[in-house]
């Protein structure tokens, strides 16, 4: 998913949760839920351009692909429906090079990964929970501080977050949760990076939760 298109589909998210939250009033799912810790795996996609020597090869362009994603978090409760939420996570991404025959009509003759990127994050979030059971949605915002590190490179930054999501019961005290998380990492023009004063990083997770 595009950058744009990912930011566009949070803001329909955030627009369909207030109308819910409008529509169905002051429902179980806007009642204060006791703290909870758990974990969610999926994909991270980010979408950045890197340096020319990274490829090593003047035949050949590097990019960067989706990797696995996992994520430990705890929610605390704050004010009725807010909750606050912290999670720190990493991610591995697949650093491809790929070589063209100009010609052939630039026909790729050789694509090979060459390494992996990896990033890491601590980021809070403060969000609002509605909807009606037994089926809840969430949206939050918040902000935290980003490393991305390419062999014996690495960029520690800042950067903000949106996240959307939903959540089920899943036995007396577990829930299960799907979320899609928008990062945007201020990384400035610094190597392992270039082009880039932001780098979008869409990540799609699905996770397990305890509550106390």
């Amino acid at each position: 998913m595009r950058p744009r298109a990912a930011i566009t589909w949070l803001m329909l998210c955030a627009i369909e949760t207030a109308d819910t939250a409008h529509a169905q009033g002051a429902g179980d799912c806007r009642l204060p839920q006791p703290p909870s810790v758990g974990i969610a795996v999926g994909k991270s996609s980010p979408y950045l351009e890197l340096p020319a020597d990274v490829v090593e090869d003047d035949g050949g362009s590097g990019s960067v692909h989706a990797g696995t994603h996992v994520a430990g978090r705890a929610d605390l409760p704050l004010v009725g429906p807010l909750r606050l939420r912290i999670e720190g996570a990493t991610a591995r991404w697949d650093v491809r090079r790929t070589r063209y025959d100009p010609g052939a009509g630039y026909r790729v003759t050789d694509d090979r990964s060459i390494g992996s990127m990896s990033a890491r994050h601590l980021v809070a979030l403060i969000g609002i929970r509605t909807g009606w059971p037994p089926v809840c949605a969430r949206v939050s915002a918040g902000g935290g501080l980003y490393t991305i590190a390419y062999r014996n490179a690495a960029l520690h930054r800042p950067g903000v977050s949106l996240s959307a999501g939903i959540e089920a019961p899943a036995g007396p005290h577990g829930v299960i949760q799907a979320d899609a998380v928008l990062h945007v990492i201020r990384t400035g023009d610094g190597y392992p990076i270039t082009s880039f004063a932001d780098v979008p990083t869409l990540s799609l997770l699905v996770g397990w939760a305890y509550r106390f």
